[in-house]
């Protein structure tokens, strides 16, 4: 059987060639794990760990279109794309042009697919396991994916990417190997020597008005003002520069963040960003593994 690496990468093109070729273009949990589970000889709990540790290495997107319902016996529904920008643009056209159909012929009007957005997705659990249901999710989700590509792009770069997916699967002793049809000469032999290393985005020059800032304010409260401003990335991007390093300013931000997850029912806008908030959650709490292991790469300037 093939090494899980492997089959990460093979299914990382499964989905890219569907959103490109496929018939419906989004493969979803409903047929493709059956199929997936299949092809490569894996359960179905396997396919969803992998795809899971995609996502995590950025190479693909998850969106949830059918929330679980115990109730009503609904299981839940995933749907799979490939984070490339130009392909989330073309299925963001194809998946507005359908959820305005589906409206128009349940409504008997029409409306532009934000005017439906703007008006249903407030109330998503009346449409939950419905064709217009899973059609809102999927728009709301391809315009939050689109912004999170357009503004943190350096996080999905193929060398990002690549560096990540080793970074999962550290211990599996063939991963380079496993990797080396899609990597230069160059990039295998750095991967050979980074194999059990983590490593830091550059740490950029000193901003003076992040340092006159720290020195007016405790950094506590200048974190809670990027949260009161939705402003996720600026969070994420002063972790990775080294501006914000210490142990316990990233557990409150990872604290945070698991107490807004849990509000996100009663703030529809907070609802918006969950994805981001997920993230970054992860994110930290990534980060905060690594320090407690002292497995950091530490860059001198």
């Amino acid at each position: 059987m093939a090494g899980t690496i492997k089959v990460a990468l093979e299914l990382a093109d499964a989905i890219k060639k569907e959103n490109l070729e496929g018939k419906d273009k989004i493969p979803t949990s409903e047929t493709f794990l059956r199929i997936w589970a299949g092809h490569f000889s894996r359960s179905e709990e396997d396919i969803r760990k992998i795809l899971n540790s995609l996502k995590e290495s950025h190479y693909i997107f998850i969106i949830n279109i059918v929330a679980p319902d115990p109730n009503l016996f609904v299981y839940g529904e995933e749907a799979y794309l490939c984070a490339d920008l130009s392909i989330l643009n073309d299925l963001k056209k194809s998946a507005e042009d359908t959820l305005e159909k589906l409206y128009e012929s349940s409504n008997y009007k029409r409306k532009s697919a934000f005017q439906i957005t703007r008006e249903l997705f407030p109330k998503i659990k009346e449409y939950n396991n419905t064709p217009l249901g899973r059609s809102i999710n999927l728009v709301v989700m391809l315009e939050e994916y689109s912004r999170i590509l357009n503004t943190a792009n350096f996080e999905y770069t193929d060398q990002w990417k690549r560096n990540q997916l080793q970074e999962v699967y550290r211990d599996e002793m063939n991963a380079v190997d496993e990797m080396a049809p899609y990597l230069n000469a160059r990039e295998q032999e750095a991967g050979k020597r980074a194999i059990d290393q983590i490593r830091e985005a550059p740490k950029e020059k000193i901003d003076q008005n992040w340092v006159k800032a720290t020195q007016a304010f405790s950094v506590e409260f200048l974190i809670r003002v990027h949260f009161r401003k939705y402003e996720f990335d600026v969070i994420k991007k002063l972790i990775q520069t080294g501006k914000l390093k210490e142990e316990k300013d990233i557990k409150m931000v990872r604290d945070t963040l698991q107490v807004m997850e849990g509000r996100t029912g009663q703030d529809r806008l907070l609802k918006r960003y969950e994805a981001d908030m997920i993230e970054l959650r992860r994110y930290c709490q990534a980060k905060l593994n690594m320090m407690r292991q002292g497995i950091i790469q530490k860059t001198n300037h």
